[in-house]
Order: C-alpha cells, then sequence, then structure tokens
C-alpha cells in the first residue's frame, strides 16, 4: 500500500485544532465500532492515546485498518458541514504512553497538561499511530474524483 507523501495544509490545521475524531475500526464479527478520541499530528502520522484495555485496540490489534472522521466547523458554499475522513493502518506502541503527545492532546483539548483526562500516567495506556494512506471527506483536502 502506497502512504500518502504529506497531508495538505487544511487537513493539518484540522488534524492540530481541538475537533475530536470518530475512530471507526472493525469488531471481530466485521460490526463497525466507533469511538471519540483526541488526536494529534507529527509529520505524516496521525496520532491518538487511549487506554490498552478498550474495544478500538482489541481490533486494531486484530485488524489494522482504520478510518477517522473529523468534522470541521466550516460549512462550505452549498451549507455543507465540512469533515475530514483519514484512512490508514494503526500501530499500537505498547510500553508507556507517549508522555509528550498526552500533554500536547491534553492542552489543545482541554487547556491545560495537569489534567485528570491526561493519559501519560495510566499504566495501562498506549500511543496509537496511524500511517495516512489517504484522505477524503468534504473539504479543501479532498480530492475531485
Amino acid at each position: 500500500m502506497t502512504l500518502l507523501r504529506s497531508i495538505p495544509a487544511p487537513a493539518e490545521a484540522l488534524l492540530g485544532s481541538s475537533a475530536l475524531a470518530h475512530v471507526v475500526t472493525r469488531n471481530p464479527d466485521g460490526t463497525p465500532q466507533v469511538s471519540v478520541v483526541w488526536c494529534g499530528l507529527r509529520g505524516d502520522q496521525v496520532f491518538f492515546c487511549t487506554e490498552g484495555s478498550t474495544a478500538k485496540v482489541r481490533n486494531l490489534r486484530r485488524d489494522p485498518m482504520v478510518i477517522l472522521s473529523i468534522e470541521d466547523e466550516v460549512r462550505n458554499r452549498s451549507g455543507n458541514q465540512q469533515h475530514l475522513l483519514v484512512y490508514g493502518r494503526a500501530t499500537i506502541l505498547d510500553g508507556a504512553p507517549d508522555k509528550s503527545l498526552c500533554d500536547d492532546l491534553c492542552r489543545t483539548y482541554v487547556g491545560r497538561a495537569n489534567h485528570p483526562m491526561n493519559l501519560s500516567r495510566s499504566a495501562t495506556a498506549v500511543t496509537v499511530a496511524i500511517d495516512v494512506d489517504r484522505i477524503g471527506g468534504n473539504g479543501p483536502w479532498a480530492q475531485p474524483v
């Protein structure tokens, strides 16, 4: 699979904002599992931290294919809400979660790093890295078909 070489600036801006990401994974029976995460961008990879015992982590260990859906606050000219879709392959980075990433995500989403939702001190949290295959959705990042 060819990875996306660079993420367009408008998509980078949305991924670096406080917009929540809906992570879609596949349950063992093939049905979708959706959960909300704080995500961030480092280079051309998307990252999030989560507890290691969650359904999304179990699903990603079995099938690393993932979709993120991030809703923008902007509406296009026809009044439709812009949204970014990120299609990729996840890698679970076992061990302690990335403290600087957790701190950065907390600052972005709740305004401070020393927040109870910061997973950097969790003994069971993991960091998930997503290699982006392609992006889509409705916005300036979408490629015409």
